[in-house]
């Protein structure tokens, strides 16, 4: 049931991932699918704390989104019996690129955000984070 969205670029293609990106470390028993869903946990936490440590706004962001489609693809996991529900396929003409959902589209945006802060910092942003104050 694939249903043109955007001509020669996007098209809603429906269909359920197993693995992670594109397909990789597909469990196939499972002790693989709770070690799997172990070392997402274990990710999204590490995620987190690096998160809650960003000393830019945009850094923080771009971890958030990060994170949040980290979580969204595992919770998407855990629902639909170890497979994440994928939608959108995008393309360029004839060439496929890849198929993904929105939190695989939140997860690049994030990477976009921290490239864009890595590449282009602010001035001063690289001094220690100031601890809040306690009223």
């Amino acid at each position: 049931m694939s249903r043109v969205l955007i001509p020669g670029l996007a098209d809603f293609s429906p269909t359920l991932n197993r693995g992670v990106s594109f397909g990789l470390l597909t469990p196939d028993s499972a002790i693989e699918f709770y070690s799997l869903i172990a070392l997402l946990v274990t990710i999204s936490i590490a995620v987190a704390v690096i998160a809650w440590r960003a000393r830019t706004l945009i850094t923080s962001a771009g971890f958030g989104f990060i994170l949040g489609g980290a979580l969204g693809n595992l919770f998407d996991r855990l629902l639909n019996g170890g497979a994440v529900f994928d939608f959108l396929y995008l393309h360029l003409g004839k060439l496929p690129l890849f198929i993904c959902n929105f939190a695989d589209i939140a997860i690049s945006a994030g990477v976009v955000l921290l490239l864009v802060d890595a590449f282009f910092p602010k001035k001063g942003a690289n001094g220690p984070r100031p601890m809040p104050r306690s009223t």
